[in-house]
């Protein structure tokens, strides 16, 4: 009994070390902005991010960019290095400095709906010391949001089914637009007969936040409203363009 206990203290402590340092790694390679658009043509075709190391030791990185797809509440990501140029497409950042990085569209110049992209900053492994050290060696990924936005783009953002699932509300949204919509300060109106259920805030937890890209569909999960009851129900969504 005293055995387990041993282990069981044990696998906290190591599990609390980690943690920390997870925490540490995580906050020691930032990227700014982490949402970049650029435009099929002309001069915003080209844009520039920033990548800082908070640390006080070189951190080597890699940049990529894969395409961006939401199927099936799940996003879909393929290489996609082609579409873009990347200067430099490796770097090694010094501690406490930041680098920036230029990134140019190299892809079609007709674009008639907005392309999401991820653009991901992958740190690499690289001896960059004399002495030899022990311990774990935990490498860091960043991941921003790339849009390739042609002009007069905008979102449809449409509720195409609502249902009850359990104790919770699932809401099927679908983005007719070009454009993708954060939905954020939304108001999501629920009609059944006469009956009408108006929710904003609070009562969109599951729905706020959220992204839906150009062309996709999403469900999302929110509590059950007060007032709501079993039946046909329709909705629609407002939100800030």
């Amino acid at each position: 009994m005293k055995h387990a206990t041993k282990l069981s203290l044990l696998a906290s402590f190591l599990l609390l070390v980690a943690s920390s340092f997870v925490t540490y790694q995580a906050s020691a390679l930032q990227l700014n902005p982490l949402s970049v658009i650029v435009k099929p043509t002309g001069g915003g075709a080209r844009q520039t991010f920033k990548v800082t190391n908070e640390s006080n030791k070189p951190i080597a990185v890699q940049f990529s960019v894969t395409t961006r797809q939401q199927i099936n509440n799940k996003e879909v990501r393929r290489p996609a290095d082609r579409d873009f140029m990347i200067y430099p497409p490796q770097t090694i950042i010094p501690p406490r400095t930041t680098q920036k990085v230029r990134i140019e569209w190299l892809g079609k110049k007709a674009v008639p709906k907005e392309l999401a992209y991820r653009l991901i900053a992958k740190q690499v492994y690289v001896s960059l010391e004399k002495q030899k050290q022990t311990g774990i060696s935990m490498l860091m990924t960043l991941v921003g949001a790339l849009y390739v936005q042609p002009n007069n783009t905008k979102s449809n953002v449409q509720v195409r089914a609502v249902q009850r699932h359990g104790n919770k509300l699932a809401v099927t949204l679908s983005n007719n637009g070009t454009r993708h919509q954060l939905m954020n300060y939304a108001t999501l109106t629920l009609r059944n007969s006469s009956k009408v259920i108006n929710i904003k805030g609070k009562g969109l937890i599951g729905i706020e936040g959220n992204n839906v890209l150009a062309g996709a569909t999403k469900r999302f999960f929110i509590n059950l409203p007060h007032g709501f009851v079993n039946g046909r129900w329709t909705g629609t969504i407002k939100y800030p363009r």
